[in-house]
């Protein structure tokens, strides 16, 4: 596998590469800008010596000149070893050439006499060793202003202009990689020091372990972006330690509640087994054994529901209920276990509630259940329904023994008994109440308690679904 660059080389590099496109511009931007200044500065003066030209030839001593002493011309050029000049007659004959460097002029379409030079006059084309040059023609009078007309071509290389401009180029490309070079380490240097407090902020998080989970970060001198990041680490720190301690109270929970149903099977067994007992003996030893594995695998039961509900596995049926029949099926059902425990139950409330019939008729079960097992006695339980909006409100209400805060805080919990005292450990689990929750999340909904004096309050709250049908 190809090792990843750091982040601090990546932005080092990228700084470097932004550095680099721009000094390159910039120096693109000098360098063409410089090389129009000579060029204009060339043609300026190539210009100007063929108008010194016209006026020298127009001289009366020039015909002989040219005859006597042909480099008289090339003094008007300076002495430049790169001029080239051409004097020919109309006709075609040569008059006079200069041209040390024997290169193939170019022809020029000749000035009228009285126009004046223009760059637009300019012929430009490259000499045998690549380097640019420039020609412009005109015609001029030989001695005389009256004097016989020619034709003057002058030119000029410009072999120096060339080589002045490839330093030029060189210089600006070393400069631009210097930018680039010393602004990567620049730039390595700042990344390092920026990223600083997340590389602590990383020492700190590979410190933390399974029994340090109460460990924070740390970003109090933190540039924002890395305080964010900080502060989002802490929230997720503190959901994994809280799950984590759930997960731990529900690992011992679970292991207490198997230890009771388990240690009667193995004690009961083993005391019968002591020494031979009778028929009957072992028939109710058989039927206390069928008891608990029954609670065992209600225990179970619900432990496989809850999971699946935690994990969205359960799919919902939802089907349009008849609110006032569904109570009535509760008060019903539970109409015998209310006598018993010196109860009524009485309902109240009608509309339609579309949700799952077997999930919601299981939590109003275990509300249900719940009232009657810890109602006073001769006191009502009542259901109600109320329609609030867009939800439902379905209410289980009981008189009993008041609760504290504390306890009406985790009546929702798993394994969690109000009263292990007085619970009655071979109907109930603490997972009615856990499962209702559940439930009630599948809907959408919530499960809430409420406690006014003696009156406890189970509420759970449906948002309308959607007809699928309409």
């Amino acid at each position: 596998m190809t090792p990843r660059l750091s982040l601090s080389v990546r932005l080092a590099l990228l700084f470097a590469a932004v550095v680099a496109v721009a000094s390159s511009g910039l120096g693109f931007y000098l360098y063409h800008s410089f090389a129009g200044q000579l060029e204009w500065r060339d043609d300026v003066q190539l210009l100007g010596k063929l108008r010194q030209l016209r006026q020298q030839l127009a001289d009366a001593a020039t015909p002989e000149l040219l005859l006597t002493r042909p480099q008289y011309l090339r003094d008007t050029m300076s002495g430049e070893s790169n001029a080239l000049i051409d004097v020919r007659a109309l006709d075609g004959e040569v008059l006079l050439t200069i041209n040390p460097r024997r290169e193939a002029l170019p022809s020029p379409a000749p000035l009228a006499e009285n126009e004046e030079p223009a760059p637009a006059a300019l012929v430009r084309w490259h000499t045998r060793d690549s380097s640019p040059a420039a020609a412009v023609a005109g015609v001029a009078r030989l001695g005389q202003p009256d004097g016989r007309p020619v034709v003057v071509t002058v030119a000029r290389a410009y072999p120096d202009r060339a080589a002045l401009l490839a330093a030029y180029r060189w210089r600006i490309g070393l400069a631009a990689a210097l930018a680039a070079a010393l602004a990567a380490l620049l730039a390595a240097g700042v990344v390092w020091r920026a990223l600083a407090p997340l590389r602590r902020l990383s020492r700190v998080a590979g410190d933390i372990t399974v029994n340090r989970l109460s460990t924070r970060l740390d970003a109090r001198d933190a540039p924002p972006e890395i305080a964010r990041l900080a502060t989002a680490l802490n929230t997720m720190l503190a959901r994994l330690e809280d799950g984590f301690a759930r997960l731990s109270q529900f690992a011992a929970d679970l292991a207490h509640e198997f230890r009771t149903p388990v240690g009667n099977l193995l004690g009961q067994s083993q005391v019968m087994l002591a020494r031979p007992r009778a028929e009957s003996d072992y028939q109710a030893l058989l039927e206390s054994n069928i008891e608990e594995l029954e609670r065992l695998a209600r225990m179970i039961d619900n432990m496989l529901f809850l999971a699946r509900a935690d994990h969205a596995g359960q799919a919902l049926d939802r089907q349009p209920l008849s609110i006032a029949a569904e109570l009535t099926r509760q008060a019903e059902y539970f109409e015998g276990l209310a006598e018993e425990r010196g109860v009524t139950i009485r309902t109240r409330g009608d509309g339609t509630l579309r949700a799952d019939p077997a999930l919601l008729r299981r939590a109003l079960g275990n509300l249900v259940a719940n009232a009657v097992r810890h109602a006073t006695p001769g006191s009502t339980i009542e259901l109600s329904a109320r329609h609030d909006g867009s939800v439902w409100h379905l209410a289980v209400e009981n008189d009993g023994a008041p609760l504290p805060e504390a306890v009406l805080a985790r009546l929702f919990d798993r394994f969690y008994r109000a009263d292990t005292a007085r619970s009655d450990s071979a109907r109930s689990s603490g997972l009615g109440l856990a499962i209702v929750r559940s439930i009630m999340a599948l809907h959408g909904g919530q499960a809430q308690v409420a406690q006014t004096g003696s009156r406890l309050r189970f509420t759970l709250t449906f948002p309308d679904a959607p007809d699928p049908a309409a």
